[in-house]
């Protein structure tokens, strides 16, 4: 059963010249438990093919295709994801306070398949979480 959803700065993490021991052991823990969204996954090629050609981009995309795209399903945005998005497209809009769009998309395939959203960046959904049933984690906070 997946309980997380990955946000584009955890599932980068082992990427990183010195990653966080805390997530990568998280990573590592719930790996039968994770998945990624569509719109990460999105993020991270396109991340990749925006990089100059070399050794870096290719071992880049290898990372993220042999194992990434391997061992993480990749949730949709599909259409009970958009009736949450445009609910709270609304909501947050009526508010004054619009979400970035990607950020609104992955909370709203979140929300859909009732996963937990885990990120580093707390602040970007935070409104959107005020406002919903949005459930976050930072696995790189002290727990």
């Amino acid at each position: 059963m997946k309980i997380y959803l990955l946000d584009t700065n955890i599932i980068s993490e082992p990427t990183k010249v010195s990653p966080s021991e805390k997530v990568i052991r998280k990573l590592a823990d719930n790996l039968d438990h994770s998945c990624i969204s569509s719109i990460t996954w999105a993020e991270v090629l396109s991340g990749v093919k925006t990089l100059a050609q070399g050794k870096r981009r290719n071992a880049l995309f290898d990372y993220y295709v042999e194992n990434v795209q391997k061992l993480y399903e990749i949730i949709p945005f599909d259409s009970s994801s958009a009736n949450v998005y445009s609910d709270l497209y609304e909501r947050l809009k009526s508010k004054g306070k619009p979400a970035q769009t990607f950020d609104l998309m992955i909370a709203s395939i979140a929300i859909a398949n009732n996963l937990i959203l885990v990120t580093r960046n707390l602040s970007d959904f935070s409104d959107i979480a005020e406002n919903s049933t949005l459930m976050l984690e930072n696995w790189f906070e002290d727990k």
